[in-house]
């Protein structure tokens, strides 16, 4: 039996938020779902992420099997045409946004290449959206400001995970497995490096971890650690005044200040006691 929702709220002046959206809501099991919009009809964004099931976009006349972990995106006043299969038709949860600053963002970023999407954690997408919806469904206008906040979230969320969809999803699971593994490097960050030992976690070689490391999370696996080790030195020269800038650097996983001191400068702009003097009471 199909089950939907279908939210909707007024339009607001364009330049009042960077996004809002103007509707949003979920089919499942809608099996005649099928919708077929001439180039000018939509004049807001229309982005929709695959639960479960499969479905279908059509791209300059050609067709794209779609199915959970998958998004499209039109842009306003595109041609729309996209639709459910017949016997395993797709879940999707979708909204349609507009707003001041999102049609140079997405476009800058090189979101109006294409329509198809794969997201790397979609689960993540899938619960801001979620967010969205209840927000929308049970205090609709009472709180624009936070109505908009949720849907920039998934906007950002979107634009950190989405991949081309022609990209092959061979390396599905072996993403799945990095994505893992983040929390336990976040958390021994601070502990010497060993990259082997990180594959080895993830049942793979060293050359395949940094493959699918960078797809999973954007960036190598030193540079994910070298970010939480500064996040780290930042948070200790606040709260532990105490601490010279020597110690900081070796509970943040620096054995040698000067090494410290460059990477810090590096990513802050500043020194590690610059930083600290802007929280000195």
């Amino acid at each position: 039996m199909a089950q939907l929702q279908h939210l909707t709220l007024p339009l607001l002046r364009k330049d009042r938020f960077y996004c809002f959206p103007e509707s949003a809501g979920y089919y499942q099991h809608h099996h005649g779902h099928d919708v077929r919009r001439a180039a000018g009809m939509l004049q807001a964004f229309n982005l929709h992420l695959v639960t479960a099931g499969t479905g279908y976009i059509e791209i300059e006349q050609q067709r794209y099997e779609l199915q959970a972990g998958d998004a499209f995106l039109y842009f306003p006043g595109d041609k729309q045409v996209y639709y459910a299969d017949k016997e395993q038709p797709w879940d999707i949860k979708w909204m349609h946004f507009y707003g001041s600053g999102v049609l140079a963002d997405l476009t800058e970023r090189g979101f109006h290449r294409s329509t198809g999407w794969r997201v790397r954690s979609a689960s993540v997408l899938e619960s801001l959206i979620d967010e969205l919806l209840l927000e929308m469904d049970r205090h609709k206008m009472l709180h624009p400001s936070r109505v908009s906040m949720l849907m920039y979230g998934i906007i950002a969320e979107f634009i950190e995970q989405a991949e081309p969809i022609s990209a092959p999803n061979a390396g599905a699971p072996a993403i799945e497995r990095m994505l893992k593994l983040l929390p336990e490097m976040q958390a021994a960050a601070a502990e010497p490096f060993d990259l082997n030992e990180w594959a080895a976690r993830a049942g793979t070689n060293r050359f395949a971890f940094c493959r699918w490391f960078r797809r999973a999370a954007g960036q190598t696996p030193l540079e994910f650690v070298t970010m939480c080790r500064i996040q780290r030195a930042k948070q200790l020269l606040i709260e532990r005044q105490e601490l010279s800038v020597n110690e900081i650097a070796r509970l943040s996983g620096y054995v040698h200040p000067s090494y410290f001191n460059k990477r810090f400068q590096e990513s802050e702009n500043m020194t590690p006691t610059a930083y600290r003097q802007q929280f000195s009471m």
